[in-house]
């Protein structure tokens, strides 16, 4: 959805980009769910500094989510950065394959499998952020994790035209949460635009 030029250049809270994300999980599934921190693993989609909930969700304006499998096109701000993003798969709860590493307690993590691809005619930079919606009405931010069982976390510097990356990143939730949705927003462009949303 395009904006005017002054809210599209207005100021952005975007996270710092890490480099690895990764979390595992028992059972796979089309909806979602969250993670933490490993020896050596870091998140590629940037990790939200605010408490879950703290912002409010983005309006929807009527449009339906995207499910597994579905692609979803997302614009940056600058010409010429377009992503294609597919949520490929979902597992509640998601489990490290390092024993002795968990959630916190009272918390559980799920974590969801993402590809992304640059469909545009340039090259794409860092990630935006990610958001496990609850039915509560809370957002919780992707977690730095251990690898998972289900696989490797998600890996992302850069894309140049046509280059693809794929992983998987974790939430870290309450215990009782149910997870309804998740939600991807490219780091450069404000609320209601440039993203996207999956039911879980």
């Amino acid at each position: 959805m395009r904006q005017s030029a002054a809210r599209r250049h207005a100021p952005v809270l975007a996270a710092a980009v890490l480099p690895l994300l990764l979390f595992g999980a028992t059972a796979c599934q089309s909806a979602p769910e969250g993670a933490a921190l490993a020896p050596a693993a870091a998140p590629a989609v940037p990790v939200d500094d605010g408490a879950p909930g703290a912002e409010e969700p983005p309006a929807r304006t009527g449009a339906k989510d995207a499910r597994v499998g579905d692609p979803v096109r997302v614009h940056g701000q600058q010409a010429g950065h377009h992503l294609q993003v597919v949520l490929n798969a979902y597992v509640d709860p998601a489990v490290s394959i390092e024993k002795n590493y968990a959630p916190a307690a009272g918390k559980r993590w799920v974590a969801a499998s993402m590809s992304f691809v640059n469909v545009g005619g340039a090259s794409y930079g860092a990630l935006g952020r990610m958001w496990a919606h609850d039915s509560a009405g809370q957002r919780h931010p992707v977690v730095p994790t251990g690898e998972l069982t289900t696989g490797k976390p998600l890996v992302f510097d850069s894309l140049a035209v046509g280059e693809r990356a794929e992983g998987w990143v974790v939430f870290e939730v309450p215990e009782n949460a149910r997870i309804e949705r998740l939600q991807y927003q490219d780091a450069n462009i404000q609320a209601n635009s440039g993203g996207g949303f999956w039911a879980v």
